[in-house]
C-alpha cells in the first residue's frame, strides 16, 4: 500500500524529461482541444470509442472530436481515476474521492438517479473492479476494501485487511477456473471460496508492488526491485521476465502482434520484443496503456494523450538528435552503400543504420538542394547561395565521420538547380536566367529570359532543357531556345515539379495541384477531381516500381500505375499511415522511401507501407437535430412529425492520420449513394412515410464499411393522413356541389327577375303610352287644326313626336342618363301643360351632387307618377295646379325623387276616378319594378305616398322614390 500512495504522489512531481518530434507519435493537449493535460486513464468502449480520465472529468474520442463530460453533465467528481467498461456495455467511472458513476445510454448515472452508488462511495478511492461471470461486480481499493453490486443494486460490503491470514492489500482481483476468488497481494497471492474465508495463501519469493493482467492467463508482477514476473493460469512461470530497474511501473500491455508495452512512470514507455528493447519514448509519467482497433498503442501522461503509431516498430526513425537537433533538408541520388543527406549545415551519409557525417561546413546558410554526380561528386547549394562543390569523400568508420579532399565555391548564386546526371551538368537558374555548369570540364553556358520571372527548369524525356517562366521555354541541344513548343500550354501556370518516369512517360505538377502524365506529344489529367482530396500544395514528387510518390506539408500520397490515365482509366489516391513535421524532401531507393522533414529522416518499406490493409473506419451517428432541437437516437429509430428540417450530423471511428470519406443514402429519396468528405446532410420537408438513412465509410481507396442504418418513419399530421384527404376531398365536392347549385339557382332567380323587369318594363311602356293620352294628344291637335291654329297645332306635333321618339329609345335599355330622363319628363309635362290650357305649373330640380357626373337610373319610372299627379290630382282642381319634382343624391348605389302636387289627394281622386285599377296599375307595376331592382343592384329601395298637406281641402300628395344608381 505504501508504494502505491508513493507511485500516487509521485505522478504530481515534475519529471524534467524530453520528448522529441517524432512522426509516429501524436501528442494531443489543451492546443488539440483537451480541457486539460492531466491524463489519468485511459479505456476503449466495445463500439470503439476512447475515454480519458482527467482532472476535469471524462472525455471521448473518435478520432475526430473530443466530447467532454463532467459535473455539469452529471459526473459526481471531476478527476476520474479509472474508466472500465462491464459485460453489458456499460462505462464505469471511479473517481479519486471514492465516488462511482456509470454511463449507459448517452446518460451518466449519478447518486441523485441511482441510490445504490450511494452504498458503493467509499472513504479511499476504488482501484479497479473485478466482474464475475455471474455478471456481479466487485469493486475493490488498495485497502481490501471491497463492495458488491449486482444488477445495478448494492449487494455487500467486505473488508479482507480484517482477516487474521488476510491480505495486507489488494493489488489485483479476479476468478480462478474453479470460481474461487483470486486475489494478488504485496504478501503474496490468496485464494477464496468466498470473501468472508482465505482459502489458500501462496507464498511469493518477491514482495509485488504492482499487478496487471491480460486476459486472466497472463499476469505480469511487479516487485520493488523492478524485476517483472510472468505468472501463467496462476502459476508463476518466469521470475525474471524484464527488468526495468524501477518498481514504478504503471502499466504493462502485449499488443497484438505479442510486443510488451512498459510504462513506467520516472523513465517513460518501452517496447521490447521478448526480452528484446526495440523502442523507448521519453514520455513524461506515463500511465495507462491501451491499443485500439487500428492497433495504434495509447499512452496517457500529465503532458496530454500520446497516440503511438504501430509502424513505429517496423519502419527506421532517425531523430533529429541525429542531425544536431536539426531535421533533414534535402537528399540525393546515392551510392548503392548508402544515402546521402543534408540538414543544412552538414553532410550525412547513412549506411544502414549508422549515420556517418561531416564538419559544420555551411553554417547559417541552411542548404536544401543536394546532388551526388557519377564522379563521386557532391553539390549542394541553399536558396540564393553559392553552389558549393565537394570532391573525393571519406569515411572514418570509428568516429562514424566523412571528410572532403577539395571543396569548391561557385562565383554565383542560385535560386534553385536541377542536374543532368548523364552529362554531369547542373542547371542553376535565378529570376531571369539559367546557367549551365559542366562539372567535369568546368566550362558554363548562360541564357537570359526578360518573359517573367522562372519558376522552375527541368530536364525533359528528349534530354532538353524546359525553363517555367510566365511563358514556357525549350532549349534544345544546340543551345537554341524555342517559344513554340509543347508546353505552351502550361503558360501562365508554373510548373512547381517535373519527374520521369520512363522513357516514355513524365509527370508535370503545376501550382494548384493539377498534375499531368505527358506520353508522346499528348497530356493526360492525373488527378482530375481527386486533387481536391489533396490536402496542401504539391511540393514534389519520387517514382519507385510503378509507384508515384508525392508531398505536401506533412502528408505523403501515392499512386499506383499512373500510366493507367493513358488508356482512359481513372487512378486510385491514397496516402500513407503517417503524418510528418514540414516535409523538406523523399527519396526512393532498394525499396525504402526516405523521408527528410523536420523530425529528421525516416526510412519507410514501400511493398510493406503502399499495399497495408488499414483497420475499416466504423461509422456512427453523432446526433440528429429536427427543427435544430437535438432528438434522442439511442433506440436505433427515429419518429416524427410536423417538422421541417432532419439534420444529421454523423462521424466515424478514424485513429490514423488518413481522413475518412463517407457514402450516404436515404432510401426513399436517394437511389444512389452520395459520397464525399461531409459529415452532415439536411433534409427539408420529408413526405410522410418511412425512410432508412445507411451511412458508410472508408480510409484511402479501400472497401467501404458496413453500412449502419437509421430507421425513419415521418408520421403524417391530421391534414396530411389520407382519411383526411379523403374527408376534405368529399367534402370539397359538396361544397363545390352547393355552390355550382346556387350559382345555377342564382343564374335563374336573376334569369326570372330579368324576365319579370322586362315584363314590368313592357307593362310600364304601355302605361306610359296610354291610349288616352295619345288620344288626348290627338285630340288636341285636330282642335288647333280646326281653330286654324297651325303653329300651335305644328309645335304641339313636334313635340308630341319628340315625346314619342324619346319613350320609344328607353325601350332599349333598362336604364337612362338622369338628364335625358329629366328632358323627357319635361317635355310630357310641357305638353299636358300645353293640352291643359297652362292649368298648372311644374319645376324639375336636380342636386348639385348629381350634376357634377352622368349618373344612370332605370328608365320608365318617374312618369307614371308624374302622370298620376297631372290626372288625378290637379285636373280636377278650380284653380291652377303646381306639380314639383326633385331629384337628390344619397350615395355613390342609390338616388331619391320627389314626385309633389297640390291637387285634391288621394282620397277625392279615387272618388273621381272612373276605375279604381286604371288609377293603381302604373304605381303597382312600378313597386314591383323597384322591388327587382333593389334585389338585382343589392340596394335598398322603395316607394313612399303621403299627403304633401295633410289636414288641408286639398291636401295634395307627395310620392318618394328610392332607387338604384346603375354603373
Amino acid at each position: 500500500m505504501r508504494s502505491y500512495l508513493v507511485i500516487l504522489l509521485l505522478f504530481f512531481l515534475q519529471i524534467n524529461q524530453s520528448f522529441c518530434e517524432n512522426p509516429f507519435v501524436t501528442n494531443y493537449s489543451v492546443t488539440d482541444g483537451l480541457p486539460t493535460s492531466m491524463i489519468y486513464c485511459v479505456e476503449k468502449d466495445s463500439r470503439g470509442f476512447m475515454w480519458f480520465g482527467t482532472d476535469k472529468g471524462v472525455i471521448r474520442y473518435d478520432g475526430h472530436n473530443f466530447l467532454v463530460l463532467t459535473e455539469d453533465d452529471g459526473l459526481s467528481y471531476n478527476m476520474v481515476f479509472r474508466i472500465k467498461e462491464d459485460m453489458e456495455g456499460r462505462l464505469w467511472f471511479l473517481n479519486f474521492d471514492g465516488s462511482v458513476n456509470f454511463y449507459d445510454q448517452n446518460k451518466i448515472h449519478n447518486e441523485e438517479t441511482d441510490a445504490f452508488l450511494k452504498d458503493v462511495r467509499t472513504g479511499f478511492m476504488y482501484h479497479n473492479f473485478f466482474q464475475a461471470s455471474d455478471s456481479t461486480i466487485y469493486f475493490y481499493n488498495v485497502n481490501s476494501e471491497i463492495n458488491v453490486v449486482k444488477d445495478l443494486k448494492y449487494i455487500d460490503f467486505f473488508d479482507l485487511s480484517r482477516e487474521s491470514n488476510g491480505p495486507v492489500n489488494t493489488l489485483y482481483l479476479n476468478e480462478s477456473p474453479g470460481k474461487h476468488f483470486y486475489l494478488w497481494s504485496s504478501s503474496g497471492n490468496y485464494e477464496l471460496e468466498d470473501l468472508n474465508e482465505v482459502s489458500k495463501h501462496i507464498e511469493l519469493p518477491m514482495s509485488q508492488v504492482r499487478v496487471f493482467s491480460q486476459n486472466d492467463q497472463d499476469v505480469f508482477s511487479v516487485d520493488l526491485s523492478g524485476n517483472i514476473s510472468l505468472f501463467r493460469n496462476y502459476k508463476l512461470v518466469d521470475r525474471n521476465f524484464l527488468s526495468v530497474d524501477s518498481r514504478f511501473v504503471n502499466d504493462i500491455l502485449v499488443d497484438n502482434e505479442g510486443l510488451i508495452w512498459v510504462s513506467i512512470f520516472d523513465k517513460g514507455v518501452y517496447c521490447y520484443r521478448g526480452k528484446e528493447l526495440l523502442l523507448h519514448l521519453k514520455i513524461e509519467v506515463p500511465q495507462n496503456l491501451l491499443q485500439d482497433d487500428e492497433n495504434n498503442i495509447w499512452a496517457v501522461s500529465k503532458k496530454g494523450i500520446y497516440k503511438i503509431n504501430r509502424d513505429i516498430v517496423r519502419y527506421s526513425f532517425f531523430g533529429t538528435e541525429n542531425f544536431d537537433g536539426e531535421g533533414i533538408t534535402a537528399f540525393s541520388s546515392s551510392t548503392p552503400e548508402g544515402v546521402w543527406a543534408t540538414n543544412g549545415e552538414r553532410i550525412f551519409f547513412l549506411k544502414g543504420n549508422d549515420i556517418y557525417k561531416s564538419d559544420k561546413l555551411f553554417s547559417d546558410l541552411n542548404l536544401n538542394k543536394l546532388h551526388h554526380l557519377s564522379n563521386d561528386v557532391l553539390l549542394v547549394h541553399g536558396r540564393m547561395t553559392h553552389l558549393f562543390t565537394l570532391k573525393e569523400p571519406s569515411f572514418n568508420e570509428q568516429e562514424k565521420k566523412i571528410y572532403f579532399k577539395n571543396i569548391l565555391t561557385s562565383n554565383f548564386l542560385a535560386e534553385n538547380s536541377i542536374v543532368d546526371e548523364k552529362k554531369n551538368v547542373v542547371y542553376l537558374y535565378d529570376n531571369d536566367y539559367v546557367i549551365a555548369l559542366n562539372v567535369d570540364s568546368d566550362s558554363s553556358a548562360h541564357w537570359s529570359f526578360r518573359e517573367g520571372r522562372i519558376s522552375n527548369v527541368l530536364i525533359n524525356n528528349n534530354r532538353q532543357l524546359v525553363v517555367s517562366a510566365a511563358s514556357n521555354f525549350l532549349v534544345d541541344e544546340n543551345s537554341i531556345i524555342h517559344a513554340q513548343n509543347v508546353y505552351n500550354r502550361f503558360n501562365g501556370r508554373f510548373i512547381s515539379a517535373h519527374l520521369i518516369l520512363d522513357p516514355e512517360n513524365e509527370i508535370f505538377n503545376l501550382i494548384g495541384n493539377e498534375m499531368y502524365l505527358q506520353h508522346g506529344k499528348e497530356f493526360y489529367n492525373v488527378l482530375g477531381d481527386l486533387q481536391d482530396q489533396v490536402d496542401f500544395r504539391i511540393r514534389d514528387m519520387a517514382y519507385y516500381d510503378s509507384t508515384l510518390f508525392f508531398f505536401t506539408e506533412r502528408t505523403i500520397y501515392f499512386i499506383h500505375n499512373p500510366q493507367k490515365v493513358i488508356e482512359g482509366k481513372e487512378v486510385e489516391l491514397n496516402r500513407l499511415g503517417n503524418e510528418f513535421h514540414n516535409i523538406n524532401d523523399i527519396f526512393c531507393k532498394d525499396d525504402k522511401l526516405f523521408v527528410g522533414s523536420d523530425d529528421g529522416m525516416t526510412v519507410i518499406p514501400i511493398k510493406e507501407s503502399v499495399n497495408t490493409q488499414y483497420q475499416p473506419t466504423k461509422p456512427y451517428f453523432v446526433r440528429v437535430l429536427l427543427d435544430d432541437k437535438e432528438i434522442d437516437v439511442s433506440r436505433g429509430a427515429i419518429s416524427y412529425k410536423n417538422k421541417n428540417r432532419l439534420n444529421i450530423e454523423f462521424s466515424s471511428l478514424n485513429f490514423s492520420s488518413i481522413p475518412s470519406n463517407f457514402a450516404y443514402m436515404l432510401e426513399g429519396v436517394n437511389d444512389n449513394w452520395i459520397t464525399g468528405t461531409e459529415t452532415q446532410v439536411v433534409y427539408l420537408n420529408l413526405e410522410p412515410g418511412n425512410y432508412t438513412f445507411k451511412l458508410r465509410s472508408r480510409k484511402n481507396m479501400e472497401d467501404y464499411s458496413e453500412a449502419i442504418e437509421l430507421p425513419i418513419k415521418v408520421v403524417p399530421t391530421l391534414w396530411q393522413r389520407l382519411i383526411t384527404k379523403v374527408i376534405v376531398f368529399l367534402f370539397l365536392i359538396i361544397l363545390v356541389f352547393l355552390v355550382v347549385r346556387r350559382y345555377y339557382q342564382e343564374q335563374i332567380r336573376a334569369r326570372e327577375k330579368d324576365y319579370q323587369l322586362a315584363t314590368i318594363e313592357h307593362r310600364a311602356l304601355q302605361s306610359m303610352m296610354n291610349p288616352h293620352f295619345i288620344f288626348n294628344s290627338l285630340g288636341s291637335i285636330q282642335k288647333f287644326l280646326l281653330e286654324n291654329k297651325p303653329e300651335e297645332a305644328g309645335s304641339y306635333l313636334s313635340q308630341f313626336a319628340r315625346l314619342i321618339r324619346q319613350t320609344m329609345n328607353s325601350i332599349k335599355s333598362n336604364s337612362v342618363i338622369l338628364d335625358d330622363e329629366v328632358e323627357r319628363l319635361r317635355n310630357y309635362i310641357e305638353l299636358e301643360q300645353f293640352r291643359m290650357d297652362h292649368r298648372f305649373g311644374y319645376s324639375i330640380e336636380i342636386d348639385e351632387k348629381l350634376e357634377n357626373d352622368d349618373y344612370n337610373i332605370p328608365s320608365m319610372i318617374v312618369q307614371p307618377f308624374v302622370e298620376n299627379a297631372i290626372w288625378h290630382g290637379i285636373s280636377t282642381l278650380p284653380t291652377k295646379g303646381f306639380i314639383k319634382v326633385v331629384f337628390e343624391y344619397l350615395s355613390d348605389k342609390s338616388i331619391r325623387i320627389l314626385v309633389e302636387d297640390n291637387g285634391i289627394g288621394f282620397a277625392k281622386s279615387r272618388a273621381y276616378s272612373q276605375s279604381k285599377n286604371s288609377l293603381n296599375i302604373s304605381s303597382s307595376l312600378t313597386q314591383k319594378r323597384v322591388k327587382l331592382l333593389g334585389d338585382k343592384y343589392k340596394v335598398q329601395t322603395g316607394i313612399h305616398a303621403e299627403e304633401l298637406y295633410p289636414g288641408n281641402e286639398n291636401p295634395g300628395a307627395r310620392i318618394t322614390l328610392i332607387l338604384p344608381i346603375i354603373e
